[in-house]
């Protein structure tokens, strides 16, 4: 266990399959941010997409490597999984801070893809959202009405809390389960279209880029602690509802919590990965000073992934060698 080494990624045809399945996201949820807000959040996702791969540009150069593993893909995810989790009201250069400090800080410094110890994504949204708070948690009203394209939008948008914000005050939401469903509320970009990430989810772990001993135990222990620790007095299948809807946690399950290259290989430890990851989303849901604590987790799990990963690999080898000693007696017996 201790010589296996990144990437995780161990071919180039995988490597390929992942960034496909991964970018083809943008189609769906481009078109669900198109009719709700119009251009504006198709550009800040370009925004997010364009400096992942300018900034993997320039540290192939840095580096003296060929500009085409600039294009391997990665970058691209990068910025694109960042943009998706903007609000359509941010500040193009939001996205541009958050993939920047993505590529040129989580990434390229740690021997670029396939040795990063964090995801990228989720370090740059961490650093937009403990820095600029206001440009990510601040949303418009959802009117099907497209937005203004150029930057002083505030002064003349109708803005709406956010139903993490509305959960974390305590009061009940005035929507329909069908609206949670659908995606009819204030949020993220990508955030907020419950339905198309769960199709994606599994179109994802059909094609097996995702990891269904990370994803079914992550949404499985989410649901659980929704329904045991509600946080407003309402019926409890919607509460639990309202929970996994809100802030981007069902992004984090389908997206972030994938990343091949820090998620743990073996098998039980991909499944306590996931537990453990719902178990931190959950809990800074409750008790985060941030509306949004998912990108917080994530990389608190990047850090415990490769412990997780040996000990869950030398418990499982120590149960099954005892279970073998304890056959064998019983068959000499």
């Amino acid at each position: 266990m201790s010589k296996m080494k990144a990437p995780h990624i161990r071919t180039e045809s995988s490597h390929g399959k992942m960034v496909f399945d991964v970018m083809l996201a943008i189609i769906p949820l481009g078109v669900f941010a198109y009719v709700n807000y119009g251009l504006r959040p198709i550009l800040l996702v370009l925004a997010g997409i364009a400096t992942a791969l300018l900034c993997e540009a320039l540290c192939c150069l840095l580096r003296r490597r060929p500009l085409r593993t600039a294009m391997d893909g990665t970058a691209a995810v990068t910025g694109l999984l960042v943009g998706l989790v903007m609000s359509p009201m941010a500040d193009y250069w939001v996205p541009m801070v958050a993939a920047a400090f993505a590529i040129l800080v989580a990434k390229a410094p740690f021997g670029g893809t396939g040795r990063n110890v964090f995801n990228p994504a989720a370090a740059g949204l961490a650093l937009v959202t403990s820095c600029f708070p206001e440009q990510m948690f601040t949303y418009p009203a959802l009117s099907k009405t497209p937005l203004p394209l150029d930057l002083s939008i505030a002064d003349s948008v109708v803005t709406a809390p956010s139903l993490a914000e509305q959960l974390r005050s305590g009061a009940a939401p005035s929507l329909r389960a069908m609206s949670l469903l659908l995606g009819d509320f204030a949020g993220p970009i990508g955030g907020t279209a419950a339905l198309i990430l769960l199709a994606f989810a599994a179109y994802l772990l059909v094609r097996r880029t995702a990891s269904a001993w990370v994803v079914l135990p992550y949404f499985a222990t989410c649901v659980m602690l929704a329904w045991a620790f509600p946080v407003a007095v309402m019926n409890p299948t919607f509460n639990m509802l309202t929970q996994l809807c809100s802030g981007y946690v069902i992004f984090t399950g389908v997206f972030l919590l994938n990343d091949p290259v820090t998620t743990p290989r073996f098998w039980l430890g991909r499944l306590w990965y996931g537990i453990f990851a719902a178990c931190l989303v959950m809990l800074l849901q409750h008790i985060g000073q941030a509306q949004v604590g998912c990108c917080y987790a994530i990389l608190m799990m990047n850090v415990l992934s490769p412990i997780i990963d040996r000990w869950s690999w030398h418990f499982w080898h120590w149960l099954t060698r005892k279970l073998r000693i304890r056959k064998e007696v019983k068959a000499y017996e």
